[in-house]
């Protein structure tokens, strides 16, 4: 069904077929999940080529599909030689190397045939998800929401961010997770103002913000989630903040409905924190796809013009960073559109405001 789609989508553009260089989306329309390959998708014919040593999982990993072993020290342009002749290809501007576009595209003018650069084909069609992969989100977004649980009575004063971070990627794997979906998030004090804060050996105190951001994987799926909260006692202004974060972010995902755009949404929640005189230290898109990587297409970005469509998967994450006040807010769910072509929360862990007692 994936390549039926993707071969329709090639015919409307006057394309004969599509180099796959990126390894998610070789993933997504065959099965094979090795790190090096190259999936050829022509009007009849579906070719991976791989080297000796991927060869048996292609085959343990793929259906339907012919498999083109590279011989030790051969040249992809060459095995891909025979079957590209006088074709119109598309390739992946967006993630391929400038060494393989030079290759690609010198073979075809060897061949006469044509290479056309391509945006977001497949991530197009990865954007709408089937029920499988949305419950591979759910299972991911559930082991985050027990990672918290867990993680959250192990803080203590004096412990480093580091030492927070590696628990969580710990904890996380415990129970179920198959890695971190990218490099874990913890900002303590001053630090939570810092949008993608790196844990450092910074020391937890008493009495200040925690910001903590990661996700995990089940099956290759991903979730995201970020969790604000006071480690102990923390300031007034710090609780209203706070509050009309989580306000901007409710709204958003209300706003979320089949038909709309997904600018309409990010200017939602940027709208919300406009009236609190908020939005100039809202410094990201509000959201990203989520699905076979953490951040996929399309954005949740201001001029964003996707229409929102039933089974989509995308992060609603307002932030706000006040570094000369000393602290920053984000608070971030992954979201499905349901059948109902509404938002339907998926990570469930609490985000309204918590304190918990400092020792």
């Amino acid at each position: 069904m994936k390549i039926a789609e993707l071969r329709k989508k090639l015919a409307e553009e006057q394309l004969s077929g599509l180099l796959v260089t990126d390894k998610i989306n070789r993933r997504y329309l065959c099965g094979f999940t090795g790190s090096n390959g190259l999936l050829l998708v022509t009007e009849q014919e579906l070719r991976l080529f791989v080297d000796g040593r991927y060869t048996q999982q292609a085959q343990q990993q793929t259906k339907n599909i012919e498999i083109c072993e590279l011989p030790v020290g051969g040249s992809i342009n060459e095995a891909l030689r025979p079957f590209v002749k006088g074709l119109a290809l598309g390739f992946e501007a967006g993630t391929i190397s400038y060494q393989s576009f030079s290759g690609f595209q010198l073979l075809m003018e060897e061949v006469n045939g044509q290479l056309v650069a391509t945006k977001n084909m497949v991530e197009g069609l990865r954007m709408i998800k089937t029920p499988e992969e949305i419950q591979g989100i759910k299972q991911a977004a559930k082991i985050a929401d027990q990672t918290l649980e867990e993680i959250l009575p192990l803080i203590r004063t004096g412990m480093t961010e580091i030492e927070l971070a590696n628990e969580i990627d710990y904890r996380s794997k415990k129970v179920g997770s198959a890695g971190p979906a990218f490099e874990t998030i913890v900002a303590s004090g001053a630090r939570t103002a810092l949008p993608h804060a790196h844990a450092s050996q910074k020391e937890i105190q008493a009495d200040e913000l925690i910001m903590i951001d990661f996700g995990a994987i089940y099956q290759g799926y991903y979730s995201d989630i970020t969790r604000t909260f006071a480690f102990g006692e923390v300031a007034g202004a710090i609780k209203e903040t706070y509050q009309n974060v989580l306000a901007a972010q409710k709204k958003a995902i209300k706003a979320v409905a089949v038909g709309r755009t997904l600018g309409e949404i990010d200017q939602t929640a940027r709208g919300a924190l406009a009236q609190q005189g908020l939005a100039q230290y809202f410094s990201h898109n509000l959201g990203h796809g989520i699905g076979l990587s953490c951040h996929e297409y399309p954005a949740l970005a201001p001029q964003e013009g996707v229409i929102i469509e039933k089974n989509m998967t995308f992060t609603v994450e307002p932030g706000v960073y006040l570094p000369e006040a000393g602290f920053g807010i984000r608070i971030e769910d992954d979201v499905w559109v349901n059948e109902a072509g509404q938002a339907e929360i998926l990570t469930q862990y609490t985000k309204e405001w918590m304190e918990f007692g400092s020792n």
